[in-house]
């Protein structure tokens, strides 16, 4: 009996024949696949930045939201406080007689005329002893005793010196001198840009050959400027920056003799800045603005006559010293 030997069945190896295109396909399929994790992963990475911004914004937010509502709560207990403050002073004034209301009353208006004078004599600032002096007339406008009559009518005299004095106006003075400061800081350009343009060798129609190249050559190496002036003095990079501080240093000396009322100080820091831009004002018209405002600042006057609170101070003075009297009603 013979045995037959059965064949061994093995799995044929494959083998993938990709031609150009197949291996294109297969290639594009793997940058494909590459740029899809790349983009999800930096979606991810977005989406966890923004979320982490948020979080941010709205601690920052809950923060802000606990200052408001304790600032809220330290105004309501100042106002709280004021109120009662302002309770115990009437029960304090009801409880004095008619005598001890007008001399205390005599105090106040005497502590508001005093401000009133120092804010003239120190600042020259009318608008407030203007409304210093208000205040006081309206104090003694709450208790009808005709002898704060004489005290009124000295009130209103001062009152009306005040309003017809000459003012300055400070503030509006100081403003434009901020915008010159902001100008010497910000707008002044290079004076050489401003020069180069003025003129400049002009070039001969182009022609052909070693003519027209060497005419190149010289256009670069020489520069012609025309002017119809005498030239002026051109400033490197450093000079400019040196001087642009000067002025402006001369601008706020300018502006704090304003406040303090020196007018001599004021008007040789004025004459100093037009001084340092007057060589140069012709080749920038930045330069020039600036010295035509600073011409027309130069023309305010800073000493006007100030007016005192004689009237009022010498009938103040005149009740303070009495003896107490009594309390008539008008």
């Amino acid at each position: 009996m013979s045995q037959t030997r059965q064949p061994i069945h093995v799995f044929p190896k494959i083998t993938l024949k990709l031609g150009v295109w197949g291996r294109f396909g297969l290639v594009l399929a793997i940058i494909t696949a590459i740029a899809c994790y790349i983009l999800y992963d930096n979606g991810v990475r977005y989406k966890n930045r923004e979320k982490r911004h948020y979080t941010e914004v709205m601690q920052h937010i809950t923060q802000l939201t606990q200052q408001q509502q304790h600032l809220m709560d330290e105004n309501a207990a100042f106002k709280k406080h004021i109120a009662n403050l302002q309770q115990q002073l009437d029960q304090f004034e009801r409880g004095l007689n008619p005598q001890q209301q007008q001399q205390w009353r005599l105090k106040q208006v005497a502590r508001y005329l005093q401000l009133a004078d120092q804010h003239l004599l120190l600042q020259a600032d009318i608008p407030s002893a203007q409304q210093l002096l208000e205040v006081a007339d309206n104090l003694l406008s709450e208790q009808p005793d005709r002898q704060l009559l004489a005290l009124r009518e000295a009130i209103a005299a001062d009152k009306l010196a005040l309003t017809t004095a000459e003012q300055v106006d400070k503030a509006g003075i100081s403003l434009r001198l901020d915008a010159l400061k902001k100008q010497v800081n910000t707008v002044l350009p290079t004076i050489t840009q401003a020069v180069a343009q003025q003129g400049t060798l002009q070039s001969p129609p182009a022609e052909q050959g070693a003519w027209a190249k060497a005419w190149t050559a010289l256009q670069k190496l020489v520069t012609i400027r025309h002017y119809d002036q005498a030239v002026k003095p051109l400033l490197p990079e450093d000079q400019r920056w040196l001087l642009q501080q000067q002025v402006y240093l001369a601008l706020s000396q300018a502006q704090l003799a304003l406040w303090s009322g020196q007018d001599t100080r004021y008007q040789q820091s004025l004459a100093e800045v037009e001084q340092l831009l007057q060589d140069y004002q012709q080749l920038n018209p930045y330069y020039q603005a600036i010295v035509s405002e600073t011409k027309q600042l130069k023309t305010i006057d800073l000493q006007v006559t100030i007016p005192h609170l004689t009237q009022s101070q010498q009938v103040l003075a005149s009740l303070l010293n009495q003896e107490p009297m009594q309390v008539t009603q008008p």
